[in-house]
């Protein structure tokens, strides 16, 4: 991290995230590292940000290296080999020119397989010398697919001109769509399909089947098991049936029926929805062999179901584009740093809730313009959002966001406070005493704090801020109180993704 022109000179000076404030302009050294089912990479960039009023905004991004794409080590089919990940990202930062000591933060995303509790605790584990330098972005079907999306750039191309397009990532284990239109994601879904449902060795003979290949083999009439060869005639069929499906749960193939058992979320369009998909594009490591981009093989079906899909496309005369970003999308956005300062009014249960790090925001979209507040839609929305919310490795609390509306009545907080207590779970806010987080955009945290306090009779920690302005995949680092001022310095951090400019 530095702030003059002399990186040497910054690391001899004691310092901290939150004295950065007093500077204009600050630079980090910023790292991504994406671990998935079927491949991780890191991502490094050096990041410039200028101050602007309150906050601090990047004004200039810099890729400094990027690594190779490796396979993701197992020891065993469903346990990450931590020590090889360790040993690849270690020899990563070596071919950047790096170490730890030069890395200011970063951002760590699971997905796939890295996400099953022993992998992610393992994972957490292999970080554990960079306590508060990281964020894990812990990515479920529904975020993992916003991320692929937004990291795309699909929502801008989606807007220039106005047009609904059908995103589709395809990995190694998962398809995950987003529906973005008139540059606004509508829904997203994901199905079970992917590169490495089956494995071979390098003589095409099966090492590994998943649990949705078996279904779809079986639904094909085809027998196949491990170490039985895996013929261009089985491998046709199979891969065939995986493009058909994958585009028509992609709404661009209407004469293929979706199969439903292939879900692992609701679908991207109802059984009577006709949508207009006006363009496809793809993003994820089959992405690389659409776009021509990858020649490799890496013993699965990964190229063939490329090979598949784009026969589809030009035999139904689908419209695709190449997006700006493809297999390395969401490890680009390794991390974006902004520094805002919180605020008229804080409400804060006792000083000793703060320090907090890495605090995820969830931004449940809540409509606060009206004279009367729903208290069921606002519950409802808030549940809907903390259900998809990413999870910190060290903290259990969660920051929820909202912009006011309106006048700050007594029955308007009330209805409010009580929407965010029900949801938020007293009794586990209670029991592990984590702070009920609100990031308010106007002057109200001290009311809505205050009230929360009474209503629980101090039951339920609470933390309210003010003036403050996230948006969703932000995390949050609260300092502690600044001596005599009463106000919070606040460093909110989010993922950086990229424009189709970049």
């Amino acid at each position: 991290m530095t702030n003059t022109d002399s990186a040497n000179d910054w690391a001899e000076e004691p310092h901290s995230l939150f004295s950065l404030a007093i500077d204009d302009v600050v630079r980090l050294t910023t790292v991504g590292i994406d671990i998935g089912s079927a491949t991780s990479q890191l991502s490094f960039s050096a990041l410039e940000l200028q101050r602007m009023d309150t906050r601090f905004v990047v004004t200039k991004r810099e890729v400094i290296y990027e690594s190779v794409i490796m396979l993701t080590p197992f020891s065993d089919p469903t346990t990450i080999d931590t020590d090889a990940l360790g040993t690849f990202i270690d020899s990563q930062y070596g071919a950047a020119g790096l170490t730890n000591d030069d890395i200011d933060s970063g951002a760590i995303i699971l997905t796939g397989l890295a996400l099953a509790k022993h992998n992610s605790r393992a994972i957490a584990d292999l970080f554990s010398a960079h306590a508060g330098k990281f964020v894990a972005v812990s990515a479920g079907d529904a975020i993992e697919a916003t991320l692929a999306s937004r990291g795309a750039g699909i929502e801008a191309l989606s807007r220039e001109p106005m047009r609904s397009i059908s995103h589709i990532d395809m990995g190694g284990g998962t398809i995950k769509y987003s529906w973005v239109a008139n540059g606004k994601l509508m829904r997203v879904a994901a199905i079970d399909i992917g590169a490495r449902l089956i494995v071979t060795d390098d003589d095409r003979n099966v090492v590994r089947i998943e649990e949705p290949a078996k279904m779809m083999l079986e639904s094909l009439g085809i027998a196949l098991a491990p170490g039985d060869k895996l013929t261009d005639e089985v491998l046709g069929k199979f891969v065939t049936y995986e493009a058909e499906q994958v585009l028509a749960h992609g709404g661009v193939l209407p004469s293929v029926t979706p199969d439903a058992r292939l879900l692992r979320t609701p679908p991207l369009f109802g059984a009577k929805e006709n949508e207009k998909i006006d363009l496809v594009t793809f993003s994820g490591g089959i992405s690389e062999y659409i776009y021509d981009r990858e020649t490799k093989l890496f013993n699965d079906t990964g190229r063939p179901l490329a090979t598949a899909v784009m026969e589809i496309v030009r035999r139904e005369g689908i419209a695709i584009h190449e997006p700006p970003k493809g297999i390395r999308a969401t490890v680009l956005g390794a991390s974006q740093y902004s520094l805002q300062l919180s605020g008229n009014t804080v409400w804060a249960t006792n000083e000793e809730l703060v320090p907090l790090r890495n605090v995820p925001v969830i931004n449940p979209g809540i409509d606060l313009s009206k004279d009367e507040l729903d208290f069921e839609v606002i519950r409802e929305q808030v549940a809907r959002t903390l259900a998809l919310r990413e999870v910190a490795v060290d903290t259990d609390a969660v920051a929820i966001a909202m912009a006011w509306g309106g006048s700050a009545t007594y029955t308007r907080i009330d209805t409010l406070s009580r929407a965010f207590i029900e949801t938020a779970g007293p009794e586990i806010l209670k029991e592990k005493r984590v702070p009920l987080i609100i990031v308010c955009d106007m002057d109200i945290a001290g009311l809505l704090g205050k009230h929360i306090q009474d209503m629980t009779e101090g039951g339920v920690p609470v933390l309210a801020i003010d003036g403050i302005e996230v948006s969703e995949f932000d995390y949050l680092d609260v300092g502690a109180f600044v001596p005599g001022t009463g106000a919070l310095p606040v460093v909110v951090k989010s993922l950086l993704f990229p424009t189709p400019t970049d």
